[in-house]
Protein backbone atom coordinates (compact mmCIF):
# COMPACT_ATOMS: atom_id res chain seq x y z
CA UNK A 1 0.00 0.00 0.00
CA UNK A 2 2.76 2.15 1.05
CA UNK A 3 4.53 2.09 -2.63
CA UNK A 4 1.01 2.36 -4.35
CA UNK A 5 0.88 5.66 -2.60
CA UNK A 6 4.26 6.57 -3.26
CA UNK A 7 3.67 5.79 -7.23
CA UNK A 8 0.37 7.34 -7.73
CA UNK A 9 1.81 10.97 -5.69
CA UNK A 10 5.07 10.85 -8.35
CA UNK A 11 2.66 10.06 -10.95
CA UNK A 12 0.38 12.95 -10.30
CA UNK A 13 3.11 15.30 -9.85
CA UNK A 14 4.19 14.53 -13.53
CA UNK A 15 1.00 15.11 -15.01
CA UNK A 16 1.12 18.12 -13.25
CA UNK A 17 4.04 19.05 -14.48
CA UNK A 18 3.62 17.34 -17.96
CA UNK A 19 1.52 20.50 -19.81
CA UNK A 20 4.80 22.95 -18.75
CA UNK A 21 7.65 20.66 -18.12
CA UNK A 22 7.26 17.24 -19.55
CA UNK A 23 10.86 16.47 -19.71
CA UNK A 24 11.74 16.52 -15.85
CA UNK A 25 9.90 16.38 -12.44
CA UNK A 26 11.85 18.19 -9.31
CA UNK A 27 11.51 16.78 -5.58
CA UNK A 28 10.29 20.32 -4.04
CA UNK A 29 9.32 18.68 -0.94
CA UNK A 30 7.41 15.74 -1.69
CA UNK A 31 8.87 12.20 -0.56
CA UNK A 32 11.24 10.37 -3.61
CA UNK A 33 10.93 6.28 -3.08
CA UNK A 34 13.43 5.52 -0.03
CA UNK A 35 13.89 1.47 -0.12
CA UNK A 36 14.36 -0.98 -3.24
CA UNK A 37 10.84 -2.02 -2.69
CA UNK A 38 9.40 1.31 -3.83
CA UNK A 39 11.59 2.40 -6.44
CA UNK A 40 10.52 -1.12 -8.01
CA UNK A 41 7.18 -0.19 -8.15
CA UNK A 42 7.99 2.77 -10.39
CA UNK A 43 9.30 -0.09 -12.98
CA UNK A 44 6.67 -2.20 -11.77
CA UNK A 45 3.61 -0.53 -13.01
CA UNK A 46 5.29 -0.09 -16.63
CA UNK A 47 6.31 -3.72 -16.78
CA UNK A 48 2.60 -5.10 -15.63
CA UNK A 49 1.30 -2.57 -18.61
CA UNK A 50 3.44 -4.06 -21.07
CA UNK A 51 2.39 -7.66 -20.02
CA UNK A 52 -0.82 -6.95 -19.95
CA UNK A 53 -1.14 -4.66 -23.33
CA UNK A 54 -3.07 -2.11 -21.84
CA UNK A 55 -2.64 1.77 -21.97
CA UNK A 56 0.58 3.20 -20.29
CA UNK A 57 4.06 2.01 -20.82
CA UNK A 58 3.22 -0.87 -24.11
CA UNK A 59 1.41 1.89 -25.93
CA UNK A 60 5.34 3.55 -26.43
CA UNK A 61 6.79 0.35 -26.93
CA UNK A 62 4.62 -0.88 -29.19
CA UNK A 63 0.65 -2.33 -28.33
CA UNK A 64 -0.81 -4.61 -30.90
CA UNK A 65 -3.00 -1.18 -31.92
CA UNK A 66 -0.16 0.44 -32.61
CA UNK A 67 1.47 -2.14 -34.70
CA UNK A 68 -1.52 -2.16 -36.62
CA UNK A 69 -1.44 1.76 -37.22
CA UNK A 70 1.67 1.72 -38.22
CA UNK A 71 0.92 -1.24 -41.03
CA UNK A 72 -1.52 1.22 -42.29
CA UNK A 73 0.81 3.96 -42.88
CA UNK A 74 3.28 1.64 -45.16
CA UNK A 75 2.43 0.22 -48.22
CA UNK A 76 1.56 -3.51 -46.37
CA UNK A 77 -2.34 -2.70 -46.64
CA UNK A 78 -4.38 -1.56 -50.03
CA UNK A 79 -6.33 1.32 -47.78
CA UNK A 80 -8.19 1.79 -51.66
CA UNK A 81 -9.81 -1.16 -51.13
CA UNK A 82 -11.10 -1.44 -47.74
CA UNK A 83 -14.30 -2.77 -47.10
CA UNK A 84 -14.73 -0.92 -44.35
CA UNK A 85 -13.42 1.94 -42.07
CA UNK A 86 -13.38 0.06 -39.01
CA UNK A 87 -9.40 0.99 -38.89
CA UNK A 88 -9.67 4.72 -38.49
CA UNK A 89 -6.54 5.16 -39.44
CA UNK A 90 -6.22 6.00 -43.71
CA UNK A 91 -2.89 7.03 -43.55
CA UNK A 92 -0.24 8.66 -41.69
CA UNK A 93 -1.58 12.18 -42.25
CA UNK A 94 -4.40 11.63 -40.86
CA UNK A 95 -2.78 10.82 -37.69
CA UNK A 96 -0.86 13.92 -36.82
CA UNK A 97 -2.74 14.65 -33.86
CA UNK A 98 -2.32 11.94 -31.94
CA UNK A 99 1.60 11.37 -32.89
CA UNK A 100 2.45 14.92 -31.80
CA UNK A 101 1.71 13.27 -27.94
CA UNK A 102 4.65 10.59 -28.47
CA UNK A 103 7.19 13.04 -27.58
CA UNK A 104 6.00 14.36 -24.08
CA UNK A 105 4.14 10.32 -23.65
CA UNK A 106 7.95 9.45 -24.07
CA UNK A 107 9.85 11.41 -21.46
CA UNK A 108 6.89 11.36 -19.21
CA UNK A 109 8.34 7.76 -18.33
CA UNK A 110 12.10 8.22 -19.04
CA UNK A 111 11.41 10.80 -16.05
CA UNK A 112 11.09 7.71 -13.78
CA UNK A 113 13.93 6.02 -15.05
CA UNK A 114 16.23 9.28 -14.21
CA UNK A 115 14.54 9.26 -10.62
CA UNK A 116 15.42 5.74 -9.94
CA UNK A 117 19.13 6.55 -11.92
CA UNK A 118 19.74 9.28 -9.71
CA UNK A 119 18.29 8.82 -6.26
CA UNK A 120 18.30 4.78 -5.66
CA UNK A 121 20.68 4.19 -2.53
CA UNK A 122 20.79 0.48 -2.47
CA UNK A 123 22.94 0.04 -5.90
CA UNK A 124 24.58 -3.19 -4.43
CA UNK A 125 21.16 -5.20 -3.22
CA UNK A 126 20.08 -8.11 -5.37
CA UNK A 127 16.85 -6.18 -6.25
CA UNK A 128 18.71 -2.70 -6.60
CA UNK A 129 21.02 -3.98 -9.23
CA UNK A 130 17.56 -5.69 -11.10
CA UNK A 131 16.28 -1.98 -10.84
CA UNK A 132 19.02 0.00 -11.97
CA UNK A 133 19.87 -2.42 -14.85
CA UNK A 134 16.18 -1.98 -15.66
CA UNK A 135 15.87 1.44 -15.62
CA UNK A 136 18.99 2.49 -18.19
CA UNK A 137 17.92 -1.04 -20.52
CA UNK A 138 14.61 1.17 -20.88
CA UNK A 139 15.69 4.16 -20.83
CA UNK A 140 17.66 3.13 -23.62
CA UNK A 141 14.75 2.26 -25.41
CA UNK A 142 12.87 4.73 -24.99
CA UNK A 143 15.13 7.63 -26.58
CA UNK A 144 15.74 4.38 -29.40
CA UNK A 145 12.15 5.31 -30.32
CA UNK A 146 12.44 9.10 -29.99
CA UNK A 147 15.00 8.53 -32.71
CA UNK A 148 13.19 6.02 -34.77
CA UNK A 149 9.81 8.48 -34.37
CA UNK A 150 10.77 12.12 -33.70
CA UNK A 151 14.07 12.28 -36.05
CA UNK A 152 15.10 12.43 -39.21
CA UNK A 153 16.31 9.18 -40.63
CA UNK A 154 20.03 8.76 -39.77
CA UNK A 155 22.13 10.06 -42.22
CA UNK A 156 26.40 9.32 -41.84
CA UNK A 157 27.36 12.53 -43.65
CA UNK A 158 24.50 14.72 -42.16
CA UNK A 159 24.84 12.99 -38.73
CA UNK A 160 25.88 16.51 -36.74
CA UNK A 161 23.24 18.32 -38.82
CA UNK A 162 20.14 16.07 -38.24
CA UNK A 163 18.59 17.09 -35.06
CA UNK A 164 18.06 14.30 -32.45
CA UNK A 165 16.13 15.11 -28.97
CA UNK A 166 16.94 16.44 -25.65
CA UNK A 167 19.42 13.84 -24.34
CA UNK A 168 17.75 14.06 -20.40
CA UNK A 169 19.84 12.78 -18.24
CA UNK A 170 18.88 14.22 -14.63
CA UNK A 171 15.50 15.97 -13.50
CA UNK A 172 15.24 19.79 -12.83
CA UNK A 173 12.22 21.56 -13.36
CA UNK A 174 13.80 24.25 -14.52
CA UNK A 175 16.45 22.93 -17.22
CA UNK A 176 14.93 23.58 -20.77
CA UNK A 177 16.86 21.75 -22.65
CA UNK A 178 17.98 21.83 -26.54
CA UNK A 179 17.57 19.50 -29.63
CA UNK A 180 21.31 17.77 -30.18
CA UNK A 181 22.16 16.06 -32.85
CA UNK A 182 21.61 12.62 -33.93
CA UNK A 183 25.34 11.46 -33.01
CA UNK A 184 24.82 12.56 -29.80
CA UNK A 185 21.53 10.96 -29.67
CA UNK A 186 22.82 7.61 -30.85
CA UNK A 187 25.85 7.94 -28.00
CA UNK A 188 23.92 8.57 -25.31
CA UNK A 189 21.71 5.59 -26.23
CA UNK A 190 24.16 3.32 -26.66
CA UNK A 191 25.67 3.96 -23.54
CA UNK A 192 22.52 3.06 -21.94
CA UNK A 193 22.38 0.33 -23.20
CA UNK A 194 25.95 -0.92 -22.67
CA UNK A 195 25.50 -0.06 -19.14
CA UNK A 196 22.65 -2.50 -18.55
CA UNK A 197 24.39 -4.98 -21.14
CA UNK A 198 26.98 -4.64 -18.46
CA UNK A 199 25.13 -4.89 -15.03
CA UNK A 200 24.06 -8.48 -16.68
CA UNK A 201 20.45 -8.34 -15.65
CA UNK A 202 18.84 -11.61 -16.07
CA UNK A 203 15.61 -11.88 -14.24
CA UNK A 204 12.71 -12.11 -16.97
CA UNK A 205 10.41 -11.26 -14.46
CA UNK A 206 11.91 -7.38 -15.56
CA UNK A 207 11.56 -7.85 -19.29
CA UNK A 208 14.24 -5.81 -20.37
CA UNK A 209 17.24 -8.62 -19.40
CA UNK A 210 20.51 -8.47 -21.07
CA UNK A 211 19.70 -10.33 -23.92
CA UNK A 212 17.05 -7.57 -24.77
CA UNK A 213 19.52 -4.82 -24.39
CA UNK A 214 21.69 -6.79 -26.83
CA UNK A 215 19.22 -6.56 -29.17
CA UNK A 216 17.91 -2.94 -28.87
CA UNK A 217 21.80 -2.20 -29.09
CA UNK A 218 21.80 -3.79 -32.52
CA UNK A 219 19.26 -1.95 -33.24
CA UNK A 220 20.41 1.05 -32.92
CA UNK A 221 23.90 0.55 -34.26
CA UNK A 222 22.29 -0.92 -37.69
CA UNK A 223 20.20 2.27 -37.89
CA UNK A 224 22.97 4.70 -37.45
CA UNK A 225 24.93 2.49 -40.36
CA UNK A 226 27.55 0.86 -37.79
CA UNK A 227 27.68 -1.82 -39.43
CA UNK A 228 30.64 -3.45 -37.75
CA UNK A 229 29.30 -3.20 -34.11
CA UNK A 230 25.53 -4.28 -35.88
CA UNK A 231 27.32 -7.50 -37.24
CA UNK A 232 28.65 -8.25 -33.58
CA UNK A 233 26.00 -7.59 -31.38
CA UNK A 234 23.39 -8.89 -33.58
CA UNK A 235 25.29 -12.87 -34.13
CA UNK A 236 25.74 -12.92 -30.32
CA UNK A 237 21.72 -12.54 -29.68
CA UNK A 238 21.05 -14.94 -33.07
CA UNK A 239 24.01 -17.45 -31.15
CA UNK A 240 21.82 -18.00 -28.09
CA UNK A 241 18.75 -17.06 -29.66
CA UNK A 242 18.65 -19.55 -32.96
CA UNK A 243 15.93 -19.59 -35.60
CA UNK A 244 13.21 -22.05 -35.13
CA UNK A 245 11.08 -23.55 -38.25
CA UNK A 246 8.40 -25.53 -39.12
CA UNK A 247 5.33 -26.16 -36.93
CA UNK A 248 7.27 -24.54 -34.01
CA UNK A 249 7.71 -21.35 -36.37
CA UNK A 250 3.95 -21.75 -36.71
CA UNK A 251 2.70 -21.63 -33.36
CA UNK A 252 5.04 -19.08 -32.46
CA UNK A 253 3.63 -16.57 -35.17
CA UNK A 254 -0.34 -17.32 -34.46
CA UNK A 255 0.20 -16.74 -30.80
CA UNK A 256 -1.89 -14.68 -29.33
CA UNK A 257 -0.39 -14.47 -26.13
CA UNK A 258 2.62 -15.18 -24.33
CA UNK A 259 6.33 -16.29 -25.12
CA UNK A 260 7.85 -18.74 -27.43
CA UNK A 261 10.12 -20.07 -30.24
CA UNK A 262 13.18 -17.24 -30.90
CA UNK A 263 10.84 -14.50 -29.15
CA UNK A 264 13.31 -12.38 -26.69
CA UNK A 265 10.24 -9.69 -25.76
CA UNK A 266 7.01 -9.44 -26.07
CA UNK A 267 4.25 -7.01 -24.82
CA UNK A 268 0.63 -8.47 -24.62
CA UNK A 269 1.55 -11.88 -22.77
CA UNK A 270 -1.17 -11.88 -20.19
CA UNK A 271 -4.64 -9.68 -20.26
CA UNK A 272 -7.69 -9.67 -21.84
CA UNK A 273 -7.69 -11.04 -25.36
CA UNK A 274 -11.01 -9.56 -26.62
CA UNK A 275 -9.87 -6.12 -27.92
CA UNK A 276 -6.92 -7.77 -29.45
CA UNK A 277 -9.56 -10.20 -31.37
CA UNK A 278 -11.38 -7.06 -32.36
CA UNK A 279 -8.06 -5.84 -34.07
CA UNK A 280 -7.88 -9.17 -35.60
CA UNK A 281 -11.36 -9.25 -37.27
CA UNK A 282 -10.73 -5.43 -38.08
CA UNK A 283 -7.49 -6.51 -39.82
CA UNK A 284 -9.74 -8.33 -42.48
CA UNK A 285 -10.86 -4.88 -43.96
CA UNK A 286 -8.13 -4.11 -46.02
CA UNK A 287 -6.19 -6.45 -47.98
CA UNK A 288 -2.75 -7.06 -48.00
CA UNK A 289 -0.79 -5.08 -50.98
CA UNK A 290 -0.32 -7.46 -53.67
CA UNK A 291 3.32 -5.71 -54.13
CA UNK A 292 3.72 -7.63 -51.02
CA UNK A 293 2.04 -10.90 -52.19
CA UNK A 294 4.13 -11.09 -55.38
CA UNK A 295 7.07 -11.62 -52.69
CA UNK A 296 6.56 -14.96 -52.17
CA UNK A 297 7.85 -16.44 -55.17
CA UNK A 298 7.91 -19.79 -54.09
CA UNK A 299 3.83 -20.07 -52.43
CA UNK A 300 3.20 -23.14 -50.93
CA UNK A 301 6.54 -24.25 -49.83
CA UNK A 302 6.85 -21.13 -48.09
CA UNK A 303 5.40 -21.75 -44.51
CA UNK A 304 4.45 -17.79 -44.11
CA UNK A 305 2.41 -17.51 -47.17
CA UNK A 306 -0.27 -20.15 -45.97
CA UNK A 307 0.27 -18.95 -42.53
CA UNK A 308 -0.17 -15.01 -43.15
CA UNK A 309 -2.73 -14.52 -45.78
CA UNK A 310 -6.19 -16.40 -46.36
CA UNK A 311 -7.39 -17.35 -50.19
CA UNK A 312 -8.85 -13.42 -50.50
CA UNK A 313 -5.53 -12.24 -49.19
CA UNK A 314 -6.64 -11.10 -46.09
CA UNK A 315 -3.98 -11.10 -43.18
CA UNK A 316 -4.26 -14.54 -40.81
CA UNK A 317 -1.38 -13.96 -39.07
CA UNK A 318 -0.83 -13.00 -35.47
CA UNK A 319 -0.45 -9.25 -34.50
CA UNK A 320 3.17 -9.39 -33.47
CA UNK A 321 4.53 -7.20 -30.90
CA UNK A 322 8.07 -8.40 -29.84
CA UNK A 323 11.73 -8.76 -30.71
CA UNK A 324 12.80 -11.82 -32.51
CA UNK A 325 16.07 -13.73 -33.55
CA UNK A 326 14.71 -13.30 -37.25
CA UNK A 327 15.27 -9.58 -37.39
CA UNK A 328 19.01 -10.41 -35.91
CA UNK A 329 19.67 -12.40 -38.86
CA UNK A 330 17.96 -10.26 -41.33
CA UNK A 331 20.43 -7.33 -39.81
CA UNK A 332 23.15 -9.77 -40.11
CA UNK A 333 22.58 -9.81 -43.87
CA UNK A 334 22.51 -6.23 -44.76
CA UNK A 335 25.00 -5.10 -42.53
CA UNK A 336 27.55 -7.56 -44.18
CA UNK A 337 26.08 -6.19 -47.36
CA UNK A 338 26.82 -2.50 -46.96
CA UNK A 339 30.56 -4.06 -45.98
CA UNK A 340 30.92 -5.49 -49.34
CA UNK A 341 30.57 -8.95 -47.74
CA UNK A 342 28.50 -10.79 -50.25
CA UNK A 343 29.79 -14.34 -49.05
CA UNK A 344 28.26 -13.81 -45.08
CA UNK A 345 25.21 -11.30 -46.76
CA UNK A 346 24.12 -14.79 -48.44
CA UNK A 347 25.19 -17.06 -45.88
CA UNK A 348 22.68 -14.78 -42.92
CA UNK A 349 19.91 -14.57 -45.92
CA UNK A 350 20.12 -18.13 -47.02
CA UNK A 351 19.96 -18.68 -43.01
CA UNK A 352 16.57 -17.64 -43.01
CA UNK A 353 15.24 -18.32 -45.74
CA UNK A 354 15.98 -22.30 -45.70
CA UNK A 355 14.31 -21.92 -41.93
CA UNK A 356 10.74 -20.77 -44.02
CA UNK A 357 10.82 -22.58 -47.71
CA UNK A 358 10.71 -26.35 -47.73
CA UNK A 359 13.06 -27.81 -50.66
CA UNK A 360 15.08 -24.63 -50.06
CA UNK A 361 17.55 -23.60 -53.05
CA UNK A 362 20.28 -21.06 -51.64
CA UNK A 363 20.62 -17.77 -53.42
CA UNK A 364 24.21 -17.03 -54.79
CA UNK A 365 25.26 -13.66 -56.47
CA UNK A 366 24.18 -15.45 -59.64
CA UNK A 367 20.90 -16.08 -58.74
CA UNK A 368 19.24 -13.30 -56.70
CA UNK A 369 16.28 -11.23 -58.80
CA UNK A 370 16.67 -8.44 -60.20
CA UNK A 371 15.51 -5.23 -57.74
CA UNK A 372 12.31 -4.45 -59.31
CA UNK A 373 11.98 -0.47 -60.64
CA UNK A 374 8.69 -0.73 -59.52
CA UNK A 375 9.41 -1.26 -55.41
CA UNK A 376 8.24 1.70 -53.90
CA UNK A 377 12.14 1.90 -52.04
CA UNK A 378 14.69 2.77 -54.46
CA UNK A 379 17.56 2.98 -52.27
CA UNK A 380 19.54 2.14 -49.55
CA UNK A 381 19.93 3.30 -46.23
CA UNK A 382 22.91 5.43 -47.46
CA UNK A 383 20.96 6.57 -50.43
CA UNK A 384 22.69 4.21 -52.98
CA UNK A 385 20.51 2.59 -55.71
CA UNK A 386 19.30 -0.80 -54.95
CA UNK A 387 21.88 -4.12 -55.71
CA UNK A 388 19.99 -7.32 -56.25
CA UNK A 389 21.23 -8.85 -53.14
CA UNK A 390 20.46 -5.73 -51.13
CA UNK A 391 17.03 -5.69 -52.55
CA UNK A 392 16.44 -9.50 -52.18
CA UNK A 393 17.55 -8.64 -47.92
CA UNK A 394 14.81 -6.01 -47.55
CA UNK A 395 12.04 -7.63 -49.11
CA UNK A 396 12.98 -10.71 -46.86
CA UNK A 397 12.54 -8.43 -44.55
CA UNK A 398 9.67 -7.36 -45.34
CA UNK A 399 7.87 -10.81 -45.54
CA UNK A 400 9.12 -11.83 -41.56
CA UNK A 401 8.35 -8.99 -40.03
CA UNK A 402 4.65 -8.28 -41.87
CA UNK A 403 2.34 -7.32 -38.89
CA UNK A 404 4.67 -6.45 -36.29
CA UNK A 405 5.19 -2.63 -37.51
CA UNK A 406 9.07 -3.11 -39.20
CA UNK A 407 8.11 -1.48 -42.62
CA UNK A 408 6.76 1.95 -41.81
CA UNK A 409 10.64 2.18 -40.08
CA UNK A 410 11.80 0.13 -43.51
CA UNK A 411 10.49 2.68 -45.84
CA UNK A 412 11.80 5.58 -43.61
CA UNK A 413 14.81 4.41 -43.50
CA UNK A 414 15.62 3.46 -46.83
CA UNK A 415 15.02 7.03 -48.19
CA UNK A 416 11.81 7.85 -46.48
CA UNK A 417 9.84 7.48 -50.44
CA UNK A 418 6.60 9.23 -51.16
CA UNK A 419 3.72 6.99 -52.18
CA UNK A 420 0.13 7.77 -52.17
CA UNK A 421 -3.64 5.79 -52.63
CA UNK A 422 -6.52 6.70 -53.62
CA UNK A 423 -9.54 6.28 -51.61
CA UNK A 424 -13.27 7.62 -52.21
CA UNK A 425 -11.88 9.98 -55.00
CA UNK A 426 -9.30 11.56 -52.59
CA UNK A 427 -5.47 11.39 -53.37
CA UNK A 428 -3.66 10.43 -50.40
CA UNK A 429 0.33 11.35 -50.49
CA UNK A 430 2.90 10.16 -47.70
CA UNK A 431 5.53 12.88 -48.24
CA UNK A 432 8.27 12.97 -47.39
CA UNK A 433 8.63 15.13 -44.25
CA UNK A 434 5.51 13.20 -42.61
CA UNK A 435 7.86 9.81 -41.56
CA UNK A 436 9.23 12.10 -38.88
CA UNK A 437 6.28 12.72 -35.81
CA UNK A 438 5.51 16.81 -34.73
CA UNK A 439 6.17 17.79 -31.25
CA UNK A 440 3.30 18.73 -29.68
CA UNK A 441 2.97 22.75 -29.72
CA UNK A 442 2.39 22.87 -26.07
CA UNK A 443 5.84 21.39 -25.56
CA UNK A 444 7.69 24.07 -27.69
CA UNK A 445 5.93 26.90 -26.35
CA UNK A 446 6.67 25.65 -22.42
CA UNK A 447 10.45 25.72 -23.74
CA UNK A 448 11.26 27.57 -26.74
CA UNK A 449 14.86 25.82 -27.06
CA UNK A 450 12.97 22.85 -28.49
CA UNK A 451 12.88 23.39 -32.63
CA UNK A 452 10.05 21.60 -34.48
CA UNK A 453 9.91 19.06 -37.08
CA UNK A 454 10.53 20.33 -40.38
CA UNK A 455 7.22 20.46 -42.53
CA UNK A 456 5.24 20.91 -39.00
CA UNK A 457 6.07 24.61 -38.39
CA UNK A 458 2.17 25.69 -38.70
CA UNK A 459 0.71 23.03 -36.09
Amino acid sequence: MKSLKLYMMLWIVGMCCSCDSYLEVKNYGQTLPKTDEDYATLINKQLSDIDKGSAGATNMLGSFAWMIELECYSDNLNTSLMTSNALSYLYVGTNIASSQYRFMNYYSLIKDYNIIIDNLKDRDTELGKKILATSYAMRGVMYFNLMRECCEAYSKDRATEIMGVPNVAHFDLEAKPERGNIQQLVNFIVSDLDTAIRMNQTDEQYRFTVDVARAYLARTYFWAQDWENAIKVAREVLNKYPLVEGDEYKEMIQSSQGMSGEMLFRTFITGSLTSYNRYLKNVKTRPVNMSLISLFTEKGRDIRYSTFFDSKFFSTKGIRTCVRSAEMCLILAESYAHLSDNDNALKYLNLLRSKRISNYEPYSMATLPAASEGEVIKVDATGTKLTPLVAAILNERRKELFMEGDRWFELKRNGSPEFWFGYNQIKYTTEKFLYTFPLRKADIIANENLVQNPGYEKL
